[in-house]
């Protein structure tokens, strides 16, 4: 998500926001972030041009460090992109959180319940083996969710520090 924060950086400096998921499709299995033209783009993608000639062939980026390797934010634009690795992530970490689990866990019992009815192995050591991969399973689904609203409020209180209301 960090390059992805820097890409809407370098976007906002030619004229296009960073604005969230795209309400249409919020409920879709695949989060699809939106970027909206400032009413000052064109101004913008002027002056970032000829601040950045060549930006657009393959050269310097604005705020970043020079291509030969790896795109390295610079310091003066480190807290932007920050803020808008935040506000990425809580996008993100939103629409992960959506996602039901009742698919999962009835799922994955009765897709192992198959393999051992397919493969013959429908007694006592094979029903452990396949109640301890579930279990395994299980904990880390509950891993993930605990990570993921950990860090999604790691990224709210960031935004709440800076005075940034996302989302807006």
């Amino acid at each position: 998500m960090w390059k992805f924060a820097q890409f809407a950086y370098v976007a906002e400096q030619f004229g296009y926001r960073y604005s969230g998921l795209d309400p249409e499709l919020r409920d879709s299995d695949t989060p699809f972030f939106v970027f909206r033209a400032l009413p000052d783009a064109r101004e913008r993608a002027a002056v970032t041009r000829a601040r950045f000639p060549g930006a657009l062939a393959g050269g310097r980026l604005p705020g970043m460090r020079a291509w030969p390797v790896p795109v390295l934010t610079l310091p003066e634009a480190r807290g932007e992109v920050r803020l808008l690795h935040a506000r990425i992530a809580i996008d993100y970490f939103g629409a992960l959180g959506r996602q039901r689990l009742r698919p999962w866990l009835v799922g994955i019992p009765v897709v192992l319940l198959f393999f051992l009815l397919v493969n013959g192995e429908l007694h006592v050591r094979g029903l452990t083996v396949a109640a301890g991969v579930a279990a395994a399973l299980f904990l880390v689904l509950a891993a993930s969710r605990i990570f993921v609203r950990r860090r999604l409020a790691t990224h709210q209180r960031l935004l709440g520090r800076s005075g940034v209301r996302w989302p807006p």
